[in-house]
Formats: structure tokens, C-alpha cells, sequence
């Protein structure tokens, strides 16, 4: 059988010819599929030169066309954001569209480019579920209450931190609110300070003391607006600030106050502290006859 020999400065190759055959054969496959690849790309894959956004996208299949684009969709797209209350001033904060990329029809530009082309990505622009002009429409006074505080100044101190935690609630339809989410743990670190407190039908002393006024007012204006109640404690004793049976007593992580938005619009918390006088208003839109 022959061989062929290669030689280099410190060692010699030998090959018979049956291997080096084979090794031919495989350079020849690999040769002409490179060359087929290449081909079957000026037919059918992206024109030279063609890009999208900061890619070369061009000589490429449809298929690696596609997983580019899905994952440049990834990175761009933006959800739209809903209108908003701002929580301290109470003013609207517009609304934002979204958008998200096209992905069949950005790959359908690109296979349809000429050469060199150079394409932006068509995106979907996507709009908020609901428009700035609802929030705008809820400004008439559903329902409304108010109470006298009395007390030390640390009991005022804690009812002013719990009607931060209310003032200005934006509730879209069908959305629940909870009293003790939205104004806190009642700790030191927040700015709580011990007064006066029911207990197990007792008097005590408690960081928060007082909060139970303004769950109890914001209680009675839930009513007079028609809203759902799906949630609310009595006090073990009475309290002077509200009739008999229409408290609401809460205590973070046991007792709560609850309500749903069960009307078609949005509604607004509004609470304040004024010489003595602690009110809430729920507002929306009135529903016409």
C-alpha cells in the first residue's frame, strides 16, 4: 500500500492512501457546503450591507433574522403606565403610552431590503387601560364624614401620619383598599408615638394610639358613598367619636378596614386635619339618571 509522507523539521507524517483519501473528501464536503451556504444566503437570506438598529443583519436567514428580532424585543419595549394621583399634591399625573416591537413586520422589512439598506424597528404602541380625563370627571363628593379629635399631642401626631398614608388613594374600579397597607406598620421608626389605645376593652397606652379615628371616620364616608365594605372590626368599648356601631377599629397585622371600588369610575381619598375637625371625602363620578 502506498504512503505519503509530510515532512517537518522534527517529525514525519505518514499517510496511506485510503486517509488521505478520506481527508480530502472531508475538506472537499466542508469546501462545498461553505460554498452552498454561501449561495443559498445571496438568494435567500438578508442583502449585503442591510442593518437594523446597530446590527449587520445582512447574508442572513429569515430564521436568524427572527431570533434577532425577538430578542431586540426584549430589550425594547416599555408597558404603558396608567394615569396617577399624585400623593402629595393630589394633582393628575398623565398617563403613558407603551410600546413593544413588531416582530413580524420588522422581519418582513428586512427580507424585503434592497442592499445597504439601513431600517429602524416598527414598534406597536400600546395605550393605558384607562385616560386622564377619568380622573379629571372624579371630583364630585360621593360621600363624606367628619369627627372632633380630642387628645394629647402625640394622639394628633398619629392621626396627621395616618391621613398621609389615605390622602389622595387613587382606586380604579374593582380595586380593594386596605386601611393597614396603606397607612403602615404604626412604629417609633415611622414616627408613631404612644396614646391612648383600647385593649381588650381596656384603656392602655400604644404607639398609634388614635389611628382607630380616622379608620372609623374614613368607615362612615365608605358608607355614605355606596362603596362595598368587605372587611371592618368593632371596638371592644364604644369611643366618643362616632355613634355605636359605625367604628372601625384596626390594629396592623389583625384588625383591618377593607372596601372595594365597586363602582364603574375611579375614586378618590381625600382626608384633613383642620382646628380640631378630621374629615374624609370620597370622591368620583356621580352616576346620572
Amino acid at each position: 500500500m502506498s504512503t505519503i509522507s509530510f515532512k517537518k523539521p522534527f517529525y514525519t507524517v505518514k499517510l496511506n492512501s485510503a486517509a488521505f483519501m478520506l481527508i480530502l473528501f472531508f475538506i472537499g464536503t466542508a469546501l462545498l457546503s461553505a460554498w452552498i451556504d454561501k449561495i443559498e444566503r445571496k438568494l435567500y437570506g438578508v442583502k449585503p450591507g442591510v442593518y437594523i438598529g446597530e446590527y449587520n443583519i445582512g447574508s442572513l436567514y429569515q430564521n436568524e433574522v427572527q431570533l434577532i428580532i425577538r430578542e431586540m424585543a426584549l430589550k425594547h419595549q416599555q408597558p404603558p403606565v396608567e394615569p396617577a394621583i399624585d400623593r402629595e399634591s393630589g394633582g393628575i399625573i398623565p398617563g403613558q403610552n407603551g410600546y413593544q416591537i413588531d416582530i413580524m413586520k420588522n422581519v418582513a422589512n428586512i427580507m424585503a431590503s434592497k442592499k445597504n439598506q439601513r431600517l429602524e424597528l416598527e414598534v406597536i404602541y400600546t395605550s393605558p387601560e384607562h385616560a386622564d380625563s377619568e380622573l379629571e370627571q372624579a371630583a364630585e363628593v360621593l360621600g363624606a364624614f367628619e369627627t372632633w379629635v380630642q387628645g394629647s399631642q402625640q394622639r394628633v401626631n398619629n392621626i396627621s401620619l395616618a391621613i398621609s398614608g389615605i390622602n389622595n388613594y387613587l382606586l380604579w374600579p374593582e380595586e380593594s383598599f386596605s386601611f393597614n397597607e396603606a397607612v403602615g406598620p404604626r412604629t417609633i421608626e415611622r414616627g408613631f408615638l404612644p396614646a391612648p389605645v383600647i385593649i381588650g376593652g381596656e384603656a392602655d397606652i400604644d404607639y398609634g394610639g388614635g389611628v382607630c379615628q380616622i379608620a372609623s371616620t374614613l368607615y362612615n364616608a365608605v358608607l355614605a358613598s355606596g362603596l362595598r365594605v368587605t372587611e371592618r372590626h368593632p371596638h371592644s368599648k364604644p369611643v366618643y367619636y362616632v355613634a355605636e356601631g359605625k367604628d372601625a377599629a384596626v390594629n396592623y397585622g389583625s384588625l383591618d378596614l377593607k372596601f372595594v371600588n365597586n363602582r364603574s369610575g375611579p375614586v378618590i381619598i381625600k382626608a384633613g386635619f383642620y382646628q380640631s375637625k378630621l374629615w374624609v371625602e370620597i370622591k368620583g363620578k356621580e352616576n346620572k339618571v
